[in-house]
């Protein structure tokens, strides 16, 4: 059982041609945390959630969002999950689809909130090392 995630980000392709995107950190909200520990421990299905403070770095094809509007894409989430019973911290890959928007008007690579909905996790491409 995990309790914690720790340095939460998603590396980014785009769903319908896998074109590399860019990789994002962020924040995860205590609702997007609960949703991720909910996944990995019981295999809940993700609702939608918002993350915080993300930092996005471009690949050289990426083209700049539109602020609201809602992209479909491929990910690896990664982050450190914390086990409950020992404290130790595991490195986990998670890998599917999911859809996303930022829901803050400034131009950028950095997103002061988004929204990932229509989140559906391959459990067969699910990685502990």
């Amino acid at each position: 059982m995990y309790n914690q995630i720790i340095n939460p980000s998603v590396t980014a392709y785009d769903a319908a041609t896998g074109t590399f995107l860019g990789e994002a950190r962020f924040t995860l909200t205590a609702q997007a945390e609960k949703a991720l520990l909910d996944w990995a421990n019981y295999r809940i299905p993700i609702p939608s959630f918002i993350v915080v403070d993300s930092v996005f770095v471009p690949s050289d094809q990426y083209v700049p969002i539109i602020p609201n509007k809602t992209y479909h894409q491929e990910g690896i989430f990664r982050a450190l999950f914390t086990r409950a019973e020992t404290g130790q911290k595991v490195p986990i890959e998670m890998r599917g689809t999911y859809d996303w928007r930022a829901r803050s008007m400034d131009p950028g690579n950095n997103v002061e909130s988004a929204e990932f909905s229509n989140i559906r996790m391959n459990p067969l491409q699910e990685t502990v090392y």
